[in-house]
């Protein structure tokens, strides 16, 4: 069909535009790493997920201590609660995989009234993110080569999993976008007692019929930056030295800040923060508290870091996982 070659054609240009690009050598280790940012590498590879590439950091940025691997897709009109009927009823046993830590489907929803404004281009905004908190990238890789994701992808690779829903359900508009994260500064916050986050096999059995949205489990609120090269250490600096009191917060579950893994992001959002909620109520509760204001104070007080300002987005996040470590 149109909509096929359409994304196959996407497709096809997101790996010839990836295919022989530079990719770095591996981390000399898992704490403090090398500086310069040497002539790297060339791979190729027609798996999308290999092809990101590792930057090299600076002696003086965080070492990570999660792996977050996302896929960001854009529906065709009305299509969202098909599209979580088919993620509902896919064959999965992600929980159960060494190394999981959290998932959950994020659809995005309009900022908080009050709130920052979203960016000018909301209109070119994903309309849903899968989102995977793993212990480290080890994890992630043993899954993405493994035969738990050949099972919840149809056939093996991203391709794979992007021919099936386009062919059978017609739902995305364009290719699938995967966006990999190195995990700083983890908060995490068991969740209440009773969440229904708990796998049967791997997997949440949640009833979908294709027309009404799933529930909502969490609420998730993401920051993303675009730090100008050479700053990238004093932005992890200033974030590992601000005071916060997320954790004493009603409904906070999780925080992690978010360092891309890529040579270069596309979108150009080179860092994210990542906040989970137990719910919308307690993100504006966070809000509008004297904790954030205290948290940001100090935020225009340092040289210039960004290029543009920050660009806020929100998700209602369903069919959420969390392991028995949390996130």
């Amino acid at each position: 069909t149109v909509v096929e070659k359409k994304v196959a054609d996407d497709i096809g240009a997101d790996v010839g535009a990836l295919r022989g690009a530079p990719v770095a050598a591996r981390r000399a280790s898992a704490a403090r790493r090398v500086a310069a940012r040497a002539p790297l590498v060339t791979r190729a590879n027609a798996d999308i997920m290999s092809e990101v590439g590792t930057v090299q950091l600076s002696a003086g940025q965080l070492e990570a201590q999660r792996y977050v691997a996302s896929n960001r897709f854009r529906l065709q009109k009305d299509k969202g609660p098909t599209f979580e009927k088919r993620w509902a009823e896919r064959k999965s046993r992600l929980a159960n995989l060494d190394g999981f830590r959290f998932f959950t489907l994020m659809r995005r929803v309009e900022n908080s009234p009050g709130g920052p404004p979203m960016a000018p281009s909301a209109e070119e905004e994903y309309d849903y993110v899968s989102l995977t908190i793993w212990e480290d990238k080890s994890g992630f890789d043993a899954w993405r080569t493994g035969e738990a994701f050949k099972e919840a992808h149809g056939g093996g690779t991203i391709f794979g999993f992007a021919e099936m829903l386009i062919s059978s359900l017609l739902v995305l508009k364009g290719g699938p976008k995967p966006a990999f994260y190195d995990g700083l500064l983890p908060v995490v916050k068991p969740p209440p007692e009773g969440t229904p986050w708990k796998a049967v096999g791997g997997w949440r059995d949640v009833p979908a019929d294709g027309v009404n949205p799933l529930d909502t489990d969490v609420f998730v609120a993401m920051n993303r930056f675009k730090v100008l090269e050479g700053k990238e250490e004093a932005f992890e600096k200033r974030w590992a030295e601000r005071e916060s009191k997320l954790e004493e917060m009603d409904g906070f579950l999780t925080f992690l800040l978010l360092r891309r893994d890529a040579l270069k992001a596309e979108d150009g959002f080179n860092y994210s923060t990542l906040t989970v909620w137990k719910n919308r109520a307690a993100f504006d509760a966070w809000r509008a508290s004297s904790a954030n204001k205290n948290a940001h104070a100090k935020a225009d007080e340092s040289a210039p870091m960004f290029d543009g300002p920050p660009s806020p987005v929100m998700y209602e996040g369903v069919l959420a996982l969390l392991s028995e470590k949390g996130a």
